[in-house]
């Protein structure tokens, strides 16, 4: 062996994956196996930056979805209450949408409730998701009877309602963009 084939050898790195020899001294990745070559100690760093960030996705989303229930019963026993104030005044016909509206807002917030829970566990993706569509449709349900029976006081449930829908949307938001983190 002369001189060059030495510090040839002295060169060469091998890929702790697949064992494959490779000169190039700064390479990140095996060029054979495409595996990364740092350190383990690196790389279990980097997972738990991504998953800290995640992680606190998983947490806004669910406190969005708590307070948007929270909004949406509050929304419902009102209209409730409403339905059964006015029931002997102004009779069945006229009343029903604060019933549909009052029911709809609080089932839509048990939903809610419990899809909120589940995000802070980061348990069942479906149901969490479902109490979030739930909640925007209540938001659409109440607009739409309002709109049919010509309530006189929209101006401040519409606004309680998009309160509701951004928070919501928000919520559905970050539950989609950290998915891998529910169980």
């Amino acid at each position: 062996m002369d001189i060059k084939e030495t510090e040839k050898v002295e060169w060469l790195l091998i890929c702790p994956n697949c064992g494959k020899e490779f000169a190039d001294e700064d390479a990140d990745f095996c060029p054979k196996c495409g595996k990364s070559l740092a350190p383990e100690d690196e790389m279990q760093q980097e997972s738990i930056d991504v998953q800290q960030k995640s992680t606190d996705l998983v947490l806004a989303a669910g406190i969005l979805t708590l307070i948007s229930a929270a909004f949406s019963s509050g929304l419902g026993y009102i209209a409730i209450y409403q339905y059964m104030s006015l029931l002997s005044y102004y009779g069945h016909d006229l009343l029903q949408g604060f019933l549909i509206m009052g029911l709809f807002g609080i089932v839509a917030s048990a939903f809610g409730l419990a899809g909120g829970m589940f995000m802070l566990k980061r348990k069942r993706i479906k149901l969490s998701m479902l109490g979030i569509i739930l909640l925007v449709a209540s938001v659409f349900v109440t607009y739409l009877i309002i709109q049919y029976y010509q309530y006189g006081f929209t101006d401040i449930l519409l606004f309680s309602e998009i309160s509701i829908f951004i928070l919501a949307i928000c919520s559905g938001v970050l539950v989609f963009s950290s998915k891998a983190e529910f169980t």
